[in-house]
């Protein structure tokens, strides 16, 4: 029990003496006030009147750590200066009276919060600002949203300070406007917390901190090209106490020089050293003996002018182009060149083109082939100044080339007798220069010859020989044709070159071949619009079938068909008759439906004149119509049983014999034969998850198409998938990576399925990796994705390059491949030939609609795309597919900084593309339309279309 009771009393005790004894009749004083005094000092002052014999005791707390005491006063004194406090922080403090072993309970004041700016600089920037930076202690604690920075400004010879700001905690600087030149002011910065207006000053109270604003800057200061050896600057004079003035200038990116002091009062100079090529940057500052002057603003000069002016002919147009000196760092872009031309036997000079700043090439287009043209430049600057003529007035000249309208080809006679052939008439009176490969390795001139349409060259059995050809006057020639390889091995013609049939989009051409020992066949064609042979077409061993898909109406085709082996050896070519192609519009709407044995038709009563109306079939292209009934006027429906194995091409005729009046309706086809097998190429689009498969459509009387496919080589064949009538085209996208497949093709009509086409053996890629996208992990998804679906490709060990520009024709090839366009060989540019190897691709965007060359007939394959011509042709792509994204208002682009800078031509599809989270900007607000685009960027833009056109419309590209 004892020792209970002392363990008690001694916890009782410590418990006592940590706390202060409270006793009620020790009185809490009635209020405690806390406030800065001045620098350094904090003053204490509290109710005493019921202190008695006591003294009171004063704490302080420090930020939000805990009360410590810091003296005790007796209890006649009510007030306490604190000393010891530190910039920077809060203090609250409290009072209580203690006395007899017993204390009262504090009185509490409101916290102190205690700053003072620690510095202060001021820097004229003007003739009417100066700017100010201040600081706080490093080590302050006080919230930066509890106080505020007041600034107060005097001037020279007053003593009246004047707020001229308040400034947030957050901020240390301020820019005080609207001042005097070269006048001296004085500033001083105090701070305003949320609980106490220190009226504590850095520097000082009194004085303050002195500033001297500059001589106030010239104003619209200009610079422009006055000759080819001067630059004249001119500005205002605004300043009234300058004594002169200077002007500085640098070259390029380098540091201003002093170039010239001239007198008080000026605002004009010219600068006669300047030296074509150079940028050139000045600077005009005021100055005085008493007062530093204020820098006008700077103003450039690109001081460039061309200095060399070269031509390179063509048939019917000419290149000109025109360098400038240095290297490379001026560009022409404030000045535009005047190209002025003759032609040979008149003296009247014409300025044919302007061109736009920056451009160093133009090409003269339309010219006559053969003729003497005559060139000269000038440059012309803005404020109006405009060059000699450049080389000089008498220019430059050269002749057009001869025209070189024929095509060159080859075959062997025998083992020993090669015949070349070429277009006779295009030589016009031009001699006919053939030039053979000799075993030195460059050409030599094989035959001259006039009025000649072949050659026949005496050779080594078994040899390689290399053709070219071109025409030549006297003065001028024309340039050589492709070289032709040709090889010393006949081979059999073809036989039974046939125009099986013709509507309204194709032409189908059969033909027979006897021994087949080719590994190909070549289709050329003659279109009277453009009355040169041309090579449209090329087909595979063991298929003797082509369609011409780029024909056009009221036009008449001739066609040529040759064996081909190895690409060296060539048979003769075998020619059809020419067949002109026309189609008429069609007045009625003819639709078809079969029951049973019984063919019905039907059409709108499409003619407010007939007699009556024929009924017409016709059973082949060359075929006549045939009546099938003549029925009253009014009628609408007619039937019929249709004989099997028959190809009926159907057609209504209202007719009246007075007046002489007939129109047609629509045509209707319908076949109770089994349509044509199509003829399978070689699928150029295979992805590990992908296969895009094409053939040509030589039937005309199908209602669809089966695509056929079975595992490698053995097994039977299996459906899997089909396509409606005249298509060409099927994405496979089920295989799989690393795998062999056969595929087959058939149509198929009311009258069954075609005999099966040419089979074409596939194997799949495996997935690709690439080693080189860890840089880029945004556009990993979408780079492996689009590899996997055969549409991009990297450089076959194992790099992608993603940083890397990509091209136009690289971007053409990636979305011809993305929407499986059926390609097409037929046609070119001045830059896009036949040879290279995104002709097809090119080719095809263009006839799907997806761009136009530019007005000189230019497609630019090689220049990296910009983001602007990948977002405009992108869209258009989406459009020939027969898709489309919702266009907003352009507006929503206004956020970008660089809007303005995309084209008209591109504005819609940015703003549709961007709205639908296809293509984002490039940072800091920024769309970055001129910029070249990554091949990353591309595989991304495309990867998210395909996202975006798979969500409208459950798109199976990326199932």
């Amino acid at each position: 029990m004892k020792k209970r009771f002392y363990i008690a009393t001694i916890l009782i005790l410590i418990l006592f003496s940590s706390l202060p004894v409270t006793a009620e009749v020790l009185p809490t004083p009635s209020y405690i006030n806390a406030f800065v005094y001045s620098s350094g000092r904090i003053r204490l002052s509290w109710d005493n009147s019921s202190g008695g014999s006591n003294r009171y005791t004063i704490q302080r707390k420090t930020d939000s750590g805990s009360y410590t005491t810091l003296t005790t006063v007796p209890s006649n004194v009510s007030t306490y200066d604190d000393t010891s406090i530190t910039n920077g922080h809060t203090y609250t403090y409290r009072v209580f009276i203690t006395g007899g072993g017993f204390t009262g309970q504090p009185a509490e004041s409101y916290p102190v919060e205690y700053l003072l700016p620690t510095g202060l600089s001021t820097k004229a920037l003007s003739s009417s600002e100066v700017q100010l930076t201040w600081t706080y202690p490093t080590s302050n604690k006080i919230p930066e949203t509890n106080f505020q920075t007041v600034i107060e400004r005097r001037a020279h010879g007053s003593n009246t300070w004047q707020a001229v700001g308040t400034i947030p905690g957050t901020e240390t600087s301020f820019t005080d406007t609207g001042l005097k030149e070269a006048t001296r002011y004085y500033y001083r910065v105090r701070a305003l917390t949320a609980t106490s207006a220190i009226y504590l000053y850095y520097p000082n109270n009194t004085s303050g901190q002195a500033a001297l604003t500059l001589l106030e800057a010239p104003s619209n200061v200009t610079a422009k090209i006055v000759s080819t050896k001067a630059i004249e600057l001119s500005w205002n004079d605004v300043s009234t106490m300058e004594t002169s003035y200077s002007v500085y200038r640098k070259k390029g990116n380098g540091t201003f020089a002093h170039l010239k002091t001239l007198g008080a009062n000026t605002e004009s100079f010219i600068d006669n050293s300047v030296v074509n090529g150079e940028q050139y940057t000045y600077m005009i500052k005021p100055i005085s003996s008493s007062y530093i002057g204020s820098p006008s603003e700077e103003v450039t000069v690109p001081f460039l002018f061309p200095d060399s002016l070269e031509m390179e002919a063509h048939s019917r147009q000419i290149i000109l182009s025109w360098s400038y000196p240095g290297d490379g760092y001026v560009k022409p872009d404030s000045s535009v060149v005047l190209i002025e031309r003759r032609a040979a036997g008149t003296l009247q000079w014409e300025q044919i083109h302007t061109t736009r700043p920056g451009e160093t090439e133009y090409t003269d287009n339309g010219l006559d082939p053969g003729i003497r043209y005559y060139y000269r430049i000038r440059a012309r600057y803005p404020g109006g100044f405009i060059t000699d003529y450049l080389p000089t007035s008498v220019g430059i000249s050269g002749f057009t080339k001869l025209d070189l309208n024929t095509s060159f080809y080859g075959y062997a006679l025998s083992d020993t007798e090669i015949r070349l052939e070429w277009n006779e008439q295009a030589a016009g009176n031009a001699n006919i220069i053939l030039e053979k490969l000799g075993s030195t390795g460059s050409y030599q001139q094989l035959a001259s010859l006039k009025n000649a349409g072949h050659y026949i060259d005496t050779v080594q059995p078994g040899s390689l020989n290399s053709y070219r050809l071109k025409f030549k006057t006297t003065t001028v020639e024309s340039d050589y044709t492709p070289v032709i390889d040709v090889a010393a091995e006949t081979l059999p013609a073809v036989t039974d070159l046939t125009i099986k049939a013709i509507i309204t989009d194709r032409i189908f051409l059969t033909w027979e071949t006897d021994d087949p020992l080719e590994s190909g066949f070549e289709v050329w064609r003659l279109a009277s619009s453009e009355g040169v042979w041309k090579l449209i077409g090329r087909t595979g061993r063991g298929q003797p079938m082509y369609s011409d898909e780029n024909i056009n109406n009221n036009e008449s085709y001739r066609y040529r068909v040759r064996s081909v082996k190895s690409n060296t050896i060539f048979s003769p070519f075998v020619e059809t008759d020419p067949i002109h192609v026309y189609f008429t519009d069609s007045a009625g709407n003819l639709v078809i439906s079969m029951s049973g044995d019984t063919l019905y038709l039907g059409w709108d009563d499409f003619s407010q004149m007939e007699k009556y109306y024929i009924v017409e079939y016709k059973t082949s292209a060359y075929d006549a119509w045939h009546v099938l009934e003549k029925l009253p006027k009014n009628t609408t429906l007619y039937r019929f049983k249709p004989a099997p194995g028959i190809d009926y091409t159907l057609r209504v005729r209202a007719y009246s014999d007075y007046p002489i009046f007939e129109s047609t309706s629509n045509v209707q086809f319908y076949s109770t034969k089994l349509p044509a097998n199509p003829s399978l190429k070689d699928p150029s689009i295979i992805g590990a998850k992908r296969v895009v498969l094409t053939w040509s459509d030589l039937s005309d009387n199908e209602d669809e198409f089966i695509i056929y496919r079975k595992d490698g080589m053995n097994g039977e064949f299996r459906a899997v998938g089909s396509v409606e009538a005249d298509s060409v085209i099927f994405d496979d996208t089920s295989v799989k990576p690393d795998q062999a497949y056969t595929y087959q093709v058939r149509a198929k009509n009311a009258a069954g399925e075609s005999f099966g086409s040419n089979e074409i053996l596939v194997q799949t890629p495996v997935n690709m990796e690439f080693s080189d996208l860890d840089s880029h992990p945004w556009a990993v998804e979408a780079i492996e994705t689009l590899a996997q679906m055969g549409i991009v490709n990297g450089d076959g060990r194992g790099h992608f390059n993603p940083s890397g520009n990509i091209t136009r024709a690289e971007f053409i090839k990636l979305l011809v491949a993305t929407f499986s366009f059926p390609e097409t060989s037929v046609g070119s540019f001045k830059d896009v030939n036949v040879g290279d190897w995104y002709h097809r691709w090119v080719i095809t965007a263009y006839r799907k609609g997806i761009f136009e060359p530019d007005k000189n007939g230019f497609f630019h394959p090689d220049t990296p795309i910009t983001r602007q011509d990948i977002v405009y042709y992108t869209s258009r792509a989406v459009k020939a597919a027969g898709q489309s994204l919702e266009q907003p208002p352009l507006y929503i682009l206004y956020r970008f900084t660089d809007y303005n800078q995309v084209a008209g031509y591109a504005q819609s599809a940015f703003a549709a593309m961007n709205y639908a989270g296809i293509i984002n900007g490039i940072g800091d607000d920024k769309l970055g339309p001129l910029n070249p685009a990554t091949r990353a960027e591309a595989a991304t833009i495309i990867h998210r279309l395909l996202q975006v056109l798979e969500k409208q419309e459950r798109n199976p590209l990326l199932h």
